[in-house]
């Protein structure tokens, strides 16, 4: 949930977004969840079941004591009663009478849980969608592994109904079923540039959507690229103008190992010969042809002829840089790294915690 508290209102589109999670922080099967309120965006994390009436249940179960968050979106049709009158008694402040009001809003809610236990479908639907819009939360499902529920058409109609009444829905899943819930939904989406700019704060930069974007279509959700940006970068990247991406650090670390001395030292002269670009290493002068030769043919440097003499000219501009990070590197799904990146930070403090136990 850090990801989705951290910057709520990128999900706050009124789409669905699907976000693969460990299985350990999905809510547990006798939690029905909570609500938080981040950045004036209402957050709504319930427990996610193929049994409609009870995610229904859950989401009244949450609700049921948020009586002070509901101020009337007069925009909203239908139970205008209820939030018109806590308006006039609580939410308006030469009155604001809190038990007056708290009174009819669980009289109110009553309602709906006999509507819900008796199953009047249409009227748990109608009162549902009405107070959902006036709140007009993130609504998060936290779901188990849904590839084992005996049905699910019913939670797709019901997210898919939810979605065209304009509520911003996150389907949290364990990794194993994130496959096939991304097969069960229609245009959903994946909140790839949140994930990034968690990430980045984590290490302590803040960073808008567009630089969370630039950094994710640069490292194809490889942490390890966006830790060599982050660590030339200003703490605070409000635009594009802001990154500066130094490629002599990256290039030389997703190339090829054997290539890493030689393209390093490559920065330094950016014009050479082999003579001098051999006083610079260890290898032979036949083996510093041949790695040119090949970096020739990857774009990094240019090769020409003067007179006697084989000149190199290193040549790489941002498209370049760009192509050979694509080329050599594997995309990786931003959430499964964050999730590596989080339990081996984790290990590392079980670790040093072990070690207190022992010999403290």
């Amino acid at each position: 949930m850090e990801i989705i508290y951290n910057k709520p209102e990128i999900y706050a589109t009124n789409d669905i977004w699907i976000q693969p999670v460990s299985r350990s922080s999905v809510l547990e099967s006798d939690v029905v969840g909570n609500c938080k309120i981040i950045n004036d965006i209402p957050i709504l994390r319930v427990l996610g079941s193929p049994s409609l009436k009870k995610t229904v249940l859950n989401i009244l179960h949450v609700l049921k004591d948020k009586m002070t968050i509901f101020k009337n979106n007069f925009e909203i049709k239908g139970m205008d009663n209820i939030f018109k009158y806590l308006n006039d008694v609580y939410f308006d402040k030469s009155v604001n009478n809190y038990y007056r009001a708290k009174k009819a809003w669980y009289r109110v809610i009553g309602d709906l849980f006999e509507d819900v236990n008796n199953w009047n479908f249409k009227k748990v639907m109608g009162k549902l969608i009405t107070i959902l819009k006036v709140l007009n939360p993130i609504l998060v499902f936290d779901l188990h592994d849904v590839s084992k529920w005996n049905h699910l058409k019913t939670f797709q109609r019901f997210v898919q109904f939810l979605k065209n009444e304009g509520i911003s829905i996150v389907l949290r899943c364990p990794f194993e079923a994130y496959s096939y819930l991304k097969n069960n939904f229609e245009n959903y989406k994946t909140n790839s540039v949140a994930a990034v700019i968690y990430y980045a704060k984590t290490k302590g930069h803040l960073i808008s959507e567009k630089v969370s974007e630039e950094l994710l279509k640069i490292s194809c959700g490889n942490l390890r690229i966006i830790d060599l940006i982050l660590a030339n970068s200003k703490r605070d990247l409000k635009n594009m103008r802001d990154l500066k991406i130094n490629w002599k650090k990256i290039i030389p670390e997703v190339l090829p190992k054997k290539y890493k001395n030689i393209v390093q030292k490559i920065f330094l002269l950016k014009k050479f010969n082999i003579k001098e670009i051999s006083d610079m290493l260890e290898y032979s002068s036949s083996t510093v042809y041949n790695y040119l030769n090949e970096l020739v043919g990857l774009n990094i440097i240019k090769k020409r002829k003067v007179n006697k003499n084989i000149l190199f000219k290193l040549d790489v501009d941002k498209k370049t840089a760009f192509d050979i990070i694509q080329s050599n590197v594997d995309f990786k799904d931003i959430f499964f790294e964050i999730n590596d990146f989080k339990n081996i930070n984790l290990k590392k403090r079980t670790e040093i915690f072990n070690g207190f136990l022992i010999f403290g």
